[in-house]
């Protein structure tokens, strides 16, 4: 499990923003705000993070999403609780998204907290569900899916374990 204080999940939070805009993403406003921040969802800290990857004129950008939730573990402790890494590549037709949400379900039907997608093209998924390594947050999740990116083709999928 991951945990962190306040003050580090805002450091976190900058990091992972620095990071992504130097390598060439553009990160987009949430809600139509002015900044990327945590925001509360009852007792939970959230940040979702849109973003799109450099691409050539006139084709759309890849989006490159981060989504966290944190839970108190105590006073000024934090978490991570959920977690949704996610990339969409619209001209070359997939998504790969790493996964950490609904735990109870996805321990008690697969006996795994985290799993991962793979679709292409876009919108057929072969298998629902794929076991995978966990990350090691954000940044790590941004990483693994800004280098599939970078290969410039669409993932190998044989590879990876199904779950259903």
């Amino acid at each position: 499990m991951i945990a962190a204080s306040t003050d580090e999940l805002l450091a976190y939070l900058a990091d992972l923003m620095e990071i992504a805009e130097r390598y060439g993403a553009t990160i987009l406003p949430p809600n139509d705000g002015e900044e990327v921040s945590w925001g509360l969802d009852g007792a939970d800290l959230v940040t979702e993070i849109e973003m799109h990857l450099p691409a050539a004129r006139r084709s759309r950008p890849p989006d490159l999403v981060i989504a966290e939730r944190w839970r108190s573990a105590g006073r000024e402790r934090w978490e991570l609780a959920e977690y949704g890494y996610e990339l969409r590549h619209h001209e070359l037709g997939y998504r790969r998204a790493l996964h950490r949400h609904a735990v109870d379900y996805f321990v008690r039907t697969y006996g795994v907290a985290s799993h991962e997608h793979c679709e292409h093209p876009l919108g057929h998924e072969a298998y629902g569900h794929y076991a995978g390594e966990a990350p090691r947050g954000a940044i790590d999740g941004f990483f693994r899916l800004y280098d599939l990116w970078l290969a410039g083709e669409r993932p190998d999928c044989s590879g990876l374990r199904c779950l259903g």
